[in-house]
């Protein structure tokens, strides 16, 4: 279903969000420190919901029904209710939905009518496969409530199991999905359960998919009357889904522990500005980037790329596991000082490189541990870009966490992928080409060869050069630096377009020149390649309506000859390729530009599902791109990692207790304030003032000495070169000044 948004609704949203507060556990009250929660009256249409665990997923449209998983099982899909009152008829749920309210451990959707008012939880636990509803029903106490939804019981995709089947679970109160071998298996089962209907096995005249009804009646409890509902599902042997449901159940009284701590933000960096909007926004980012972290029985636990319907597909869009979007959800995992996090992520990445040629891989299914998915399936192997951008963010994991005991570990098989990398380099100009079985960040032109491609080997050949360097291998560090200046100095050459004056983004196999975009002029500029001159007519260019809009950058300009808004990649948004069009802009200090960029992304937040950013928007309107996610982690990660390294300029190394802070906020906020930035073994508050061109800033330094370079400029278009300040901070609190 195409989703349409029409910016009077998104303004609608906002005004009608609620401040965050703290989370209360429906079925006692406890308040749950810490833990935001954002509420909506503008429920539908086009509003995803989602409750995300470690193994487990509920989410969906309210209008469509929602889908419920324990990864890698969906249990069932159009999940959906209705109440039943004595002698009247069914009142469709959908029809009495008045508010949504989300936070980071689930959702609770509230049903209003005019004398009874039914709230429903929908949560998960821990690491139990599958999911946990509560009910709570206010004013009359002869409301019973009917849980509709049709069984899956399948693998996602592309795995299969054949031969489901549904039975009744007198003990269990509850149907009982499951196949002949017995090895998966779903439970689908409520204490409050008095009615059902009838299960029918008979495949020659009804489908094993078909709805199924489960009748609860509500028991009285503190809040009213009260009813509880599991999804469990079973996917290994060790598993039962009858011991999960017992799990889920007594979890049902009080969010867990080990939940709440995943969201406790005194671990990692906390950012306070002027702009209310500004800060929710960048809470969420991290809580989606939390959100995002899954774990499957026989692959292990990293970041799945987002989440999505999934329009029949068993595939709720992105919820598997992707490298590239795992690399950008480590650079903000770093960010915001999650080094524990940012580990695991790429000890994940490591565990299914090619053991043969040294090349990452692009993207495994949460069903590939049933399947010989590197050998029948073309999609494990298939980006060589993703290599390049390994090395990169490995060797930034190194300096800003300084564990050099990680790359000591893993020495031997980054070695292997930087061979892969100069295996795909141009004798002549040293450049890296696509080979002819493969792809890099262009998936729908395939080029031979992109600048994009080549500016990422730049980095990842100065990022080994510091690796290299880590080893105390100064041959390597010699050899891998100077094939990053040779790069750096080819791409001039190869790219730019004298005659046109701009940047062409590739080549086609034919050996036709591609059409130039916003990603590959900024590629020139992050590399290095791009002149003065040429870097300056670019950020201009950039700053245009052609490529500006008030919800970010276009992918090409609406002058281009192929330039189409409702295009995936010629023309529409991306929030990711926006925030890092504001870094270049910061770097260059136009941070007046930045900002804007950066600040036209916050409503991003509330546009769909509340907290979370959507993959890509139309280049005309601030509609959703046809084929975008509505919860794409990699635009939450983009955007917090923009907040943090860009507009802040924080830069912690911590092989040698470095600080770097360099702000360019937005002239209308004369303070912020950030916490639990992580220096080595620091842990250091910033308090930052601005006066009258006067500046102040407190440090709190809870730890070791460290150095602090702090890099003040003016803010706007033509502001001055920075005013630096370095000093060794002691433990405490320390107090500067400009001037």
């Amino acid at each position: 279903m195409i989703r349409s948004l029409v910016i009077v609704l998104l303004l609608g949203s906002l005004s009608s969000a609620q401040l965050p507060k703290p989370v209360t556990s429906a079925a006692n009250g406890r308040l749950v420190p810490d833990l935001p929660a954002w509420s909506t009256t503008l429920t539908q249409p086009n509003r995803y919901l989602s409750a995300h665990g470690l193994r487990a997923f509920a989410g969906g449209y309210s209008e469509d029904g929602l889908e419920f998983w324990s990864f890698p099982l969906q249990l069932v899909h159009g999940y959906h209710l209705s109440f039943e009152v004595p002698e009247a008829a069914p009142l469709a749920a959908l029809s009495m939905l008045t508010s949504v309210e989300v936070d980071p451990l689930g959702v609770t959707r509230v049903y209003t009518a005019t004398d009874f008012r039914v709230r429903e939880r929908i949560t998960t636990h821990a690491e139990d496969p599958g999911v946990l509803v509560l009910f709570t029903v206010e004013g009359r106490r002869d409301v019973r409530i009917q849980v509709h939804f049709q069984p899956s019981l399948n693998l996602m995709w592309p795995a299969g199991i054949g031969g489901q089947e549904t039975a009744w679970d007198t003990d269990a109160r509850g149907f009982l999905l499951s196949e002949p071998t017995h090895q998966f298996r779903a439970l689908i089962a409520s204490p409050e359960a008095t009615e059902h209907s009838e299960t029918n096995n008979d495949r020659r005249n009804s489908a094993f998919d078909r709805s199924l009804v489960l009748t609860l009646d509500p028991r009285l409890c503190s809040a009213g009357q009260c009813a509880t509902l599991v999804f469990a599902g079973q996917s290994e042997t060790r598993e039962d889904v009858h011991t999960t449901a017992a799990l889920l159940l007594h979890a049902a009284d009080a969010p867990g522990h080990s939940d709440m701590e995943r969201f406790a933000s005194s671990d990692i960096v906390k950012v306070t500005t002027p702009d209310p909007d500004a800060n929710r926004a960048i809470r969420w980012a991290q809580i989606a980037l939390e959100q995002a972290w899954t774990c499957n029985p026989r692959l292990g636990c990293a970041t799945v790329a987002g989440y999505g319907p999934s329009h029949g597909s068993r595939r709720p869009q992105y919820a598997w596991y992707f490298a590239g979007d795992g690399l950008l959800a480590t650079e903000a995992l770093l960010h915001e000082g999650d080094f524990k996090r940012a580990a695991a992520e790429l000890d994940f990445l490591f565990r299914y490189q090619n053991a043969q040629n040294g090349m990452m891989w692009h993207e495994i299914s949460q069903s590939a541990g049933f399947l010989n998915w590197a050998k029948d399936y073309p999609y494990m192997y298939a980006h060589v870009d993703i290599t390049f951008d390994f090395l990169t963010v490995l060797a930034e994991y190194v300096r800003t966490t300084g564990d050099e005991a990680f790359i000591r570990q893993h020495w031997a098989t980054t070695l292997q992928a930087y061979k892969y990398c100069l295996s795909t380099l141009d004798a002549g100009d040293g450049l890296p080409r696509v080979p002819a079985d493969k792809m890099s960040g262009n998936e729908q032109d395939r080029l031979t060869d992109e600048l994009t491609l080549s500016a990422a080997w730049v980095r990842a050949a100065h990022g080994m050069s510091l690796l290299a360097a880590s080893m105390h291998d100064a041959a390597l560090t010699q050899q891998a630096e100077a094939a990053s200046l040779r790069a750096r100095n080819s791409i001039q050459t190869r790219y730019w377009n004298p005659a046109a004056h701009r940047w062409v983004s590739g080549f086609m196999r034919s050996g036709a020149v591609a059409e130039s975009t916003s990603g590959a002029e900024l590629a020139a500029i992050s590399s290095g390649a791009a002149t003065s001159e040429q870097t300056s007519a670019i950020l201009d260019a950039l700053a245009t309506p052609a490529y500006l809009t008030a919800w970010g950058l276009r992918s090409k300009p609406s002058t281009a000859s192929d330039y189409d808004p409702t295009s995936y990649s010629k023309g529409s948004v991306w929030s990711h390729h926006t925030a890092m069009a504001a870094e270049v802009m910061w770097q260059s200090r136009r941070s007046d530009t930045a900002n804007l960029l950066w600040q036209s992304l916050i409503p991003w937040a509330s546009a769909d599902s509340l907290g979370h950013m959507h993959e890509v928007m139309s280049g005309s309107f601030f509609t959703p791109q046809r084929e975008s996610v509505p919860e794409q982690t990699w635009s939450s990660a983009a955007f917090l990692s923009a907040a943090i390294n860009g507009m802040l300029g924080l830069e912690s190394d911590g092989r040698i207790g470095v600080l770097q802070f360099a702000p360019q906020v937005p002239p209308s906020w004369n303070s912020l304030r950030v916490k639990h930035i992580r220096v080595g073994k620091s842990d250091v508050d910033l308090d930052w003032h601005s006066q009258n061109g006067s500046f102040t800033l407190e440090v709190r330094n809870a730890g070791p000495q460290f150095h602090l370079r702090w890099m003040q400029g003016r803010t706007g278009h033509d502001a001055t070169a920075p005013a630096p300040i370095e000093r060794d901070i002691m433990p405490g609190t320390t107090r500067l000044s400009i001037p």
